[in-house]
């Protein structure tokens, strides 16, 4: 196979490689040789494979038989997947148990990355998060890049004697999520005594620019949404904790951001107790149909579409709990479950080394 001749009974295979994972280089785009040789190159160095092993690899990803993740098709063998700090980059999915407020720009982190994340909102892990024990007035300005070169690339937040706080967004992946996290340190610890916070984005790269390493062009045009948005999440709640909705949004909110960046494709999880009545008709009715005709979806809760819901139950559900999911699912797309003994013991039968343990397990 030459080039980027794939099987004729593969229609869409040109137009989704190069759209998704054929990167920008010197005069033009990577072929699927290309691509082949830069992820098997990368592989073979985190796997130290020996000449058979790397002819091997590269033999049945040269002719379909077998590929790496998504992921690596896009970042393998690139000097931005072999720094440290980029490792999740190479994962198609994530887990999180969202226990602290730090869970919350991480995800959005790993979104920017490439991976999807699902985000663990049972009881278990947010009634651990701590109250919003403070309230501000947010103002985001709409000043993306106009800060002068070389723009500051980490997130700094300025307070001044006089009650306010300036946060100033760096112009890199970090910076982004740092400035979410310096919003829900303002939110919930209370001695920082701030009562009005702007957020500027001058430092923040203008949409189509380049960005180097990752690769693709910057697009921060939900930015300055995401940032309201959470803002009003977080005033909501003020005095209490986040519910799993409240944390959902949060979590879809940034989303969307990076989403619209042209970073990464929706590609989130949202993992509820299967008692949550406030999650189990959190998109129910989205579009409502106003007295003009026309449909319109609910501004509130319309990042809730950037990700599945689904109920967990910890213990064996009923028939008429299974009916019910599946004939939501069926009118909404919505309802998924998931009964959580089996799903442990089917992701982990393969660590066991016989038959009898596998089957006890």
């Amino acid at each position: 196979m030459s080039k980027s001749n794939f099987p004729e009974k593969a229609p869409s295979a040109n137009p989704v490689f190069y759209r998704t994972y054929s990167r920008r280089v010197d005069g033009g785009k990577e072929h699927w040789d290309d691509v082949v040789e830069r992820c098997v190159h990368g592989l073979s160095k985190v796997g130290k494979f020996t000449t058979e092993e790397e002819m091997l690899v590269r033999d049945q990803m040269q002719n379909l038989h077998a590929l790496p993740s998504g992921r690596w098709l896009w970042v393998g063998g690139t000097e931005w997947i072999e720094q440290q700090k980029n490792f999740s980059g190479a994962y198609n999915c994530t887990s999180t148990d969202t226990y602290d407020i730090h869970a919350f720009p991480l995800q959005m982190e790993l979104l920017m990355m490439g991976s999807g994340t699902g985000a663990i909102l049972e009881p278990r892990c947010i009634d651990q998060l701590p109250e919003i024990s403070h309230t501000f007035y947010l103002d985001v300005l709409e000043n993306i890049g106009e800060a002068r070169e070389p723009r500051e690339e980490r997130t700094r937040l300025h307070i001044t004697e006089k009650d306010r706080a300036t946060i100033y967004v760096g112009d890199s992946r970090e910076g982004w999520v740092n400035a979410f996290l310096f919003l829900l340190k303002l939110a919930t610890e209370s001695d920082w005594g701030v009562g009005h916070v702007t957020v500027d984005l001058s430092n923040v790269r203008p949409p189509d620019t380049p960005i180097k390493g990752f690769g693709g062009v910057a697009n921060p045009v939900k930015l300055a949404h995401f940032y309201r948005r959470a803002g009003e999440v977080l005033r909501k709640a003020y005095g209490r904790k986040l519910t799993s909705v409240e944390c959902c949004l949060l979590l879809d909110e940034s989303s969307l951001a990076v989403v619209a960046g042209n970073v990464r494709r929706s590609a989130g999880m949202r993992q509820f107790d299967s008692e949550d009545q406030l999650a189990a008709v959190a998109k129910d009715n989205l579009w409502q149909q106003g007295e003009d005709g026309k449909w319109r979806i609910d501004p509130e809760r319309d990042a809730l579409r950037m990700a599945n819901h689904t109920r967990v139950y910890h213990h064996k559900p009923t028939f008429d709990e299974i009916k019910d999911a599946v004939t939501k699912q069926f009118y909404s797309g919505e309802g998924a479950i998931q009964y959580a003994p089996e799903a442990i013991a089917r992701s982990n039968r393969d660590l066991l080394d016989t038959d009898e343990k596998r089957d006890e397990f």
